[in-house]
């Protein structure tokens, strides 16, 4: 996957936003990612597709960020810390930490290559210094 300068310079303002030096270190290290980047039409349109397998990180992305944006603003409104297994687009995180009650969200994601595609894509500099 080759990005643009813009993407690259996109990535190092994440990587820079970043208190957590060993991740820091690690995504520096990435230089090409199993995953291609699938964009819709709409903005938040945004899926990946595991070349080693043709599997994609999700069915409808619309749909699916909706559902979730909806469970968790009807269920989890007022907590202060939310847990996540799996970065996914990133788009979710995003959207809840707008809301101020959220204050820590924590994810635990197996496959790095997954933010790293993202931070070269969205702009998470502002939710990882807050």
């Amino acid at each position: 996957m080759t990005f643009t300068p813009t993407q690259k310079e996109l990535f190092n303002k994440n990587i820079e936003a970043l208190s957590n030096i060993l991740l820091k270190e690690s995504l520096k290290e990435i230089k090409s990612s199993k995953f291609e980047l699938i964009l819709g039409k709409d903005n938040l349109d945004i899926n990946l597709k595991d070349t080693s397998d043709n599997t994609f990180l999700y069915e409808n992305v619309i749909d699916e960020l909706n559902s979730m944006l909806n469970t968790y603003n009807d269920k989890y409104l007022l907590y202060p810390v939310l847990y996540f297994y799996g970065f996914g687009n990133g788009i979710l995180f995003k959207a809840l930490l707008q809301n101020k009650n959220h204050q820590h969200i924590v994810v635990f994601e197996k496959d790095i290559e997954i933010i790293w595609v993202m931070f070269h894509i969205l702009d998470f500099s502002n939710e990882l210094q807050s």
